[in-house]
């Protein structure tokens, strides 16, 4: 996606990061109220024209935003500030105080060092703390500073606080922090932001448990670079499309055409030439374009509008208005059968001037509609592909069987998997084991003269079984990421990471194979092989004239005797 600016425009997506590590996406709308629940509310202008990646503290009485300075957040992380630090970000205000973390608790060795806290005569249990939960709910009304004053308080009326040892006494602020902090941070809204928000709002089957590293693999394997033509068949709401669309560039509008247009640009589009409004629409590009197939009469894209881009009413400005080309199964495999490629009755300008505008626009709105149907399916029946994507539920035998033909010599066929079975399924489909009984078996078809109404080949190979030969290198990747927590003599796995599918990529080379028989012939044996051979040929036959001489000599030796 490239950077149309770094600050937050109107009517754009954000990532909101919560204090409790949650994320949240919002629509930033001018002159609007945003509030997130327990956190508090803001309006949206303290937000707007402001830059991405900056950290926020909601005041108190909806008096708006206070940025957080970097030396504040890393500070709130490591858990206090560093001892004899006297600056003033350190000893200021008392809402910036924060708690001590020292190592030491005054204990010393016979040998005059210090002794480290430990947890093993901690005691910490629901009576530690002194505040009753109406007090703490009553502080939560009352205590400002944005939540600082309160976590204050419950760390000084916690009566085992100096039993902590710095890492416990650290997770401890921390997770109160969490939880009363108001306090968060705006980020962009990417594709790799929104696969790590999904999990937290949608069923994992919805967008086939697809992760960042499955993304990445995927588009490193089919070679994604721009300019280039790419089909796909996404199922997981658009999650695939808009990565796509992401590494071509072309998933985010200009900001100068992002904002609705205002008041004037509005009377100006209404008093346009009726001509304007009847002329056809621009061919589409035929480059660094995207082709979706989908089942169903209109695609599921809802993923995209996020990205301020709505399948069923695109707006103009957007650049896949024109680089995504949508069309149907049906619009593929058979396009006599569908009803949407039959084109409209042509008709004279004298029976066009004749006509309500009702009716004049409509017949320019179907046959606009007819020419962009036509033009994209010829295209796509067409071919050339430079690779082909697939992340769906239905079965992907019969789907690779269908869009395979249509990638071009070397180009690449990636299809992603929840489940190892599907994945092991197709590299056998594409095996060497099977390819070489598809060539034996059309060639013993062809020399047999025996051709049935398949075209020659076996009934064991029906619509569901691609033609191996046109695939090589048929591999099955699988990549697996756990999140790990890195302390000093603590590092081990996170154990509440997400679970679920682990995901399998399937990635092969298109090749087009050669018809007829392919004979190898030439000379590629070295002179030093062929001379070697040679010389033993001619030995073998010396021996074997001499050996007739040797048995004559040996007979008539014999005979006198």
């Amino acid at each position: 996606m490239p950077p149309y600016g770094d600050r937050i425009l109107p009517n754009t997506h954000v990532l909101l990061r919560l204090p409790s590590g949650v994320p949240k996406i919002l629509r930033i709308s001018p002159d609007t109220t945003i509030s997130l629940g327990k956190f508090g509310t803001f309006p949206s202008n303290a937000l707007l024209h402001r830059p991405y990646n900056l950290t926020y503290d909601i005041l108190d009485n909806n008096a708006g935003l206070r940025v957080v300075p970097s030396e504040e957040v890393t500070r709130d992380i490591l858990g206090g500030g560093v001892p004899g630090d006297t600056t003033p970000a350190a000893t200021g205000n008392a809402d910036e105080s924060h708690y001590d973390l020292s190592y030491a608790n005054g204990a010393t060795t016979p040998g005059g060092e210090e002794v480290m806290r430990t947890n093993r005569l901690t005691v910490d249990n629901a009576s530690s703390q002194t505040l009753s939960w109406e007090e703490i709910e009553e502080l939560k009304k009352t205590a400002g500073n944005s939540g600082k004053d309160l976590i204050q308080k419950l760390l000084a009326g916690h009566n085992a606080i100096d039993q902590k040892t710095p890492f416990s006494l650290q997770k401890y602020t921390l997770r109160k922090a969490s939880k009363f902090l108001r306090r968060f941070s705006v980020h962009r809204l990417t594709v790799s932001a929104l696969t790590d928000y999904l999990p937290t709002t949608k069923e994992p089957y919805k967008f086939l448990e697809m992760r960042n590293h499955h993304l990445a693999l995927i588009l490193s394997l089919a070679n994604i670079v721009y300019g280039g033509r790419y089909l796909v068949i996404d199922e997981t709401g658009g999650l695939l499309v808009a990565a796509l669309a992401e590494r071509l560039g072309i998933l985010s509008a200009p900001p100068a055409l992002s904002s609705p247009p205002d008041d004037a640009a509005a009377d100006e589009a209404a008093t346009e030439p009726e001509q304007k409004k009847r002329k056809l629409d621009t061919p589409p590009p035929s480059r660094n374009t995207i082709t979706l197939i989908h089942a169903n009469e209109q695609p599921n894209l809802s993923l995209l509008t996020n990205f301020d881009y709505d399948a069923n009413t695109p707006p103009v400005s957007h650049p896949l208005y024109t680089h995504l080309k949508t069309l149907t199964w049906l619009q593929l495999l058979a396009p006599s059968e569908d009803l949407t490629l039959i084109p409209p009755p042509t008709c004279t300008s004298e029976e066009l001037a004749a006509l309500k505008p009702g009716k004049r626009s409509a017949y320019y709105r179907k046959l606009r509609r007819w020419q962009k149907v036509s033009t994209t399916v010829a295209d796509a029946r067409e071919g050339g592909y430079d690779a082909v994507l697939v992340a769906a539920h239905i079965s992907i035998p019969g789907v690779l069987k269908a869009v395979v033909p249509l990638v071009k010599g070397s180009g690449q066929v990636v299809v992603y998997t929840p489940s190892l079975e599907q994945a092991t399924e197709l590299s056998d489909l594409y095996s060497s084991v099977r390819r070489t009984a598809w060539i034996q078996k059309n060639n013993s078809d062809t020399q047999s003269n025996n051709t049935s109404e398949n075209g020659g080949k076996n009934e064991d190979w029906n619509d569901e079984i691609p033609d191996p030969t046109q695939m090589l290198a048929p591999t099955v990747h699988r990549v697996n990421m756990r999140q790990y927590q890195v302390l000093p003599g603590r590092t081990h796995p996170v154990m509440t990471s997400r679970g679920g599918a682990e995901g399998f990529v399937f990635h092969g080379t298109r090749v087009l194979p050669v018809t007829g028989k392919v004979d190898a012939r030439g000379a590629f044996a070295s002179q030093k092989k062929k001379r070697k051979v040679a010389t033993e040929t001619a030995e073998g036959d010396n021996a074997d004239a001499a050996a007739p001489e040797s048995s004559d000599v040996a007979s008539a030796t014999a005979t006198p005797a």
